[in-house]
């Protein structure tokens, strides 16, 4: 097997669930964990569903995790190059769980946009994806 033979992937399904939260599945290949913040202000690495490389062993079967998130979260996929690079320490991973938190209720586009810069080498690639749960339904 060679390098191209090879992929890293994270699949991630967000499905609406009762009393507003929304049930997430997701399974991740040699990929960096999903990033979970929510309203009041934590921050959780998503480290179960983990396992290889695409394409290293192709018929083996891949765990899928599952966590229920609350009203108001935010969920961050995201490509190593924003976490790692030649130009940053090694401590890629605290810097995102610490710019995202403090930028949590910013709007979507702004926060993607601000990790980005914030965080990435452009010389790397660099891909996040963000979703955010709707708040609370106000109470009638």
């Amino acid at each position: 097997m060679t390098l191209a033979d090879s992929a890293t992937a994270v699949l991630a399904r967000l499905r609406p669930a009762p009393d507003d939260a929304w049930d997430l599945t997701w399974s991740v290949a040699g990929h960096p964990p999903p990033l979970l913040l929510t309203a009041d202000g934590s921050a959780t690495y998503l480290t179960g569903g983990h396992t290889m490389l695409l394409g290293v062993r192709p018929t083996f079967e891949r765990p899928t995790a599952h966590a229920t998130l609350p009203a108001d979260a935010t969920l961050l996929l995201y490509t190593d190059g924003l976490v790692e690079s030649r130009i940053q320490s090694l401590d890629g991973m605290a810097r995102l769980r610490q710019h995202a938190t403090t930028g949590r209720h910013l709007p979507l586009p702004r926060l993607v946009a601000e990790l980005a810069r914030d965080l990435g080498d452009e010389r790397d690639d660099i891909t996040l994806i963000a979703a955010r749960t709707p708040a609370p339904a106000p109470s009638t």
